[in-house]
Order: C-alpha cells, then sequence, then structure tokens
C-alpha cells in the first residue's frame, strides 16, 4: 500500500512538473518577446540620440523600454518562485524515494539472507516433503515460488526507484543552475532599469523648457483625433445601414464570415508595421513630460523606421481615405462589423472601395518634422449600439 502511494505521488509529482515547466516556458517566451522589442528600441535610440528635435520620441522609446524592462522583472520573478515551489516539491519526493529505496534496501537484504540460508535444493525439497499431505506441499511448492517472484520484484523496484531518484536528482540539479541564472538576468535588467530611469529623467528636464510647444502639439493632436473620431463613426454609421443582423449590423454573408474571422484572430493579427514599438498605449495615458496632462488615446502610437511601408493587418475593404489638418492622411479598412484605421500616412496607394489583402500595403509612414523616426496612429473599432466602440490594439496584435 505504502509503494502504490508513493508510486501514485511521483506520478503527481512528475505531471505537476509538467504544468509547471509550461508555465515557465510562456513565461520565458513573454521575456523573449520585450527583449526583442527592447532591442528594436535600442537601435532607435542609437540612431536619433544626439538629435535634439528627437527628444520627444527618444523620450517615448525609453519610457517603453522601462516598462518593458519592469515586465521582464516580474516576469523573471514569476519564473523564479515557480522553480522554488518546483525545488521543494521535488525535494520532497527526493525525500520520499530516499526512504523507500533504504526501506527496500533492508527489505531485500533480509530476502537475500533467508535466501542464503535456504540456498541448496534440499532444504527446499525437505520444506516440500515435510508437508502432512498433497495439497499442502503444493502450497509449500507456490509459496516457495511466489517467495522467488516477489524477491525478484523487490530487485527490480529497487533498480526502478534508484533510475526515479537518479533522474529526479538531475531535474533539481537543472532547475537550480536556471535559478541561479534567472538571478543574475534580473540584477541586469534591473541595472540596465535604473539607468535609463536616470536617461529618462534627464530627458523630460530638458524637454520641460518646451512646455508650450508642447501643449499646443498637445492640442493640435486631440482636434485631429476629435476629426478622426467623427468621421469613423459617420462612416460606420453609413455602413451599417438599416437592415439589421444578429449582430447589429447590415451584411452579407461573406461579411459575417470575414467578421467572425477577424475575431478569432484577436492577439493573432499581423503588426501594421514590420518593425516598431509602441510609445504610447491604450486609453487614458500620461503625457511624458507635461505634469498633470492626459491623453484619452483611442488607439496606440507605433514609433517605426522613416517612411515605413504601412500594411493592412486583416484582409478586407477600404472604406474611406481622409485628410487631417496636419496634412498627413488617414485610411479606414472595414473587416466585417471590426475597422481598422491607420493615421499619419503618406503615399497611400489604395483607394475607396478596394479590396486589401492581409499584410498588402497601403501607403507610407509619415515623418514628422520634429523627429528623425515615423509615428502611426493605429485604432481598432468595432460596430456597437448606439455607437461604435474603440478596442485596444494591444490585445489583437501578436506580440
Amino acid at each position: 500500500m505504502v509503494k502504490r502511494i508513493i508510486g501514485i505521488f511521483c506520478c503527481m509529482i512528475l505531471i505537476i512538473s509538467g504544468i509547471r515547466a509550461q508555465d515557465i516556458e510562456q513565461l520565458k517566451s513573454e521575456r523573449e518577446k520585450s527583449l526583442k522589442e527592447i532591442a528594436i528600441a535600442e537601435e532607435m535610440l542609437q540612431q536619433t540620440l544626439s538629435n535634439r528635435e528627437s527628444q520627444l520620441q527618444n523620450l517615448k522609446l525609453i519610457n517603453r523600454n522601462v516598462t518593458q524592462r519592469e515586465r521582464i522583472i516580474r516576469g523573471i520573478n514569476n519564473e523564479i518562485r515557480q522553480l522554488n515551489n518546483q525545488i521543494r516539491k521535488n525535494e520532497t519526493t527526493r525525500t520520499e524515494l530516499e526512504k523507500e529505496i533504504t526501506r527496500l534496501k533492508e527489505e531485500y537484504s533480509k530476502i537475500i539472507y533467508r535466501t542464503y540460508l535456504n540456498r541448496n535444493a534440499y532444504h527446499r525439497a525437505q520444506f516440500i516433503f515435510a508437508a502432512e499431505d498433497f495439497n499442502q506441499a503444493f502450497k509449500r511448492m507456490k509459496h516457495l515460488e511466489e517467495y522467488g517472484k516477489y524477491r525478484r520484484q523487490q530487485g527490480e523496484l529497487i533498480v526502478q526507484r534508484t533510475e526515479e531518484l537518479k533522474v529526479l536528482l538531475e531535474k533539481l540539479e537543472t532547475d537550480k543552475n536556471q535559478k541561479s541564472s534567472l538571478l543574475s538576468a534580473e540584477n541586469r535588467e534591473v541595472s540596465k532599469m535604473y539607468s535609463e530611469r536616470k536617461q529618462k529623467d534627464k530627458l523630460v528636464k530638458s524637454l520641460q523648457s518646451r512646455e508650450r510647444q508642447l501643449k499646443k502639439e498637445i492640442n493640435d493632436k486631440r482636434l485631429a483625433y476629435k476629426r478622426l473620431e467623427s468621421e469613423i463613426a459617420r462612416i460606420i454609421a453609413a455602413a451599417s445601414g438599416t437592415e439589421f443582423a444578429s449582430s447589429g449590423m447590415r451584411m452579407t454573408p461573406e461579411m459575417k464570415i470575414l467578421s467572425n474571422d477577424f475575431s478569432q484572430n484577436q492577439g493573432g493579427l499581423p503588426w501594421p508595421v514590420e518593425r516598431g514599438v509602441v510609445t504610447m498605449g491604450y486609453g487614458v495615458q500620461d503625457h511624458p513630460v507635461l505634469r498633470n496632462a492626459k491623453i484619452d488615446n483611442k488607439g496606440i502610437e507605433i514609433l517605426t523606421e522613416p517612411a515605413a511601408p504601412v500594411r493592412a493587418i486583416f484582409n478586407g475593404t477600404v472604406g474611406a481615405i481622409l485628410t487631417l489638418p496636419s496634412g498627413n492622411r488617414a485610411v479606414v479598412i472595414q473587416h466585417g462589423e471590426f475597422f481598422s484605421v491607420y493615421q499619419n500616412l503618406t503615399e497611400i496607394n489604395v483607394k475607396e472601395g478596394d479590396e486589401v489583402k492581409v499584410k498588402q500595403v497601403i501607403g507610407k509612414s509619415y515623418k514628422p518634422a520634429s523627429g528623425t523616426n515615423s509615428e502611426i496612429h493605429f485604432e481598432i473599432w468595432k460596430y456597437a449600439k448606439p455607437m461604435p466602440v474603440t478596442l485596444d490594439p494591444e490585445k489583437w496584435l501578436s506580440r
């Protein structure tokens, strides 16, 4: 019974260890993605650090890097916690296995000793023929057979448990080495994060002297976004028509399929640019320089290379091409009841009504005079009653 309980316990530990390993692999994957984004941001920073006109863009990149480093450090801490739990459980299993192996060896040594005392055939025959009748002799013969079988099983069980212990010790050694490596990685990330925070403070102090200009830029952006928001709401209202499907919006069977496909790809849609860094997230955000200044961001800002190709994130139909007061342009693409919006574009190479495919280039990113790199504004909308709603693009794009 004890052996069975320990066997079941070992199986449970192996299953739990497998689940933990999956969790750790997922955390590792997230860390690698964050490090990849940091590498892109650092590459952009190296090209623009000496350019005074790019200070605000640089500050956004550094802010993003600090956020990503914080995410990496949290992930590493989670990995270490997972490993600590795994190590503790495996240490407990090791203790139980060692106790069982010791007990099995003691039992086996007793069996071997008894076997030694009855080592010749004469003693075995004497034991059988000393029986009072045939039935008893038969039972004694079966007993000797079972005893021999039990002895072999005990020997095999010792070998099996010893092998399990060997595998477990190797796993413990691997986990401890991995933990040590993670602690070193965490120290490196903390050191880099503090360095970036100092760099950030320096840039903020420098940019505070341009407060009036920054306030004007905020107001200009607010006006542009307000107009864009009104235009998108108008386009979605026009697309909804007067006949409503179960979703509340008039759609052909093909549009329903497209809408469903778009919905099922949440978290896996391609980026609108091949290489970029999110410099401002979705929702109400603090301005990177101005205190108490808030920006209600309906999408995300993505910093990318100058004049980078901008791509459709999914199959769809070009619903509108808008020109904003700044002179740059926005493209709205309909994907059933979903709409993707690409702002700060030039060299548009599609027109209203065009059918576009996923990753098809629709234009190039606009390069502002106040920075070296391009920054596009990207939104995702969904039809809803009484008003369409915006969605967080980072939850829809693949990382």
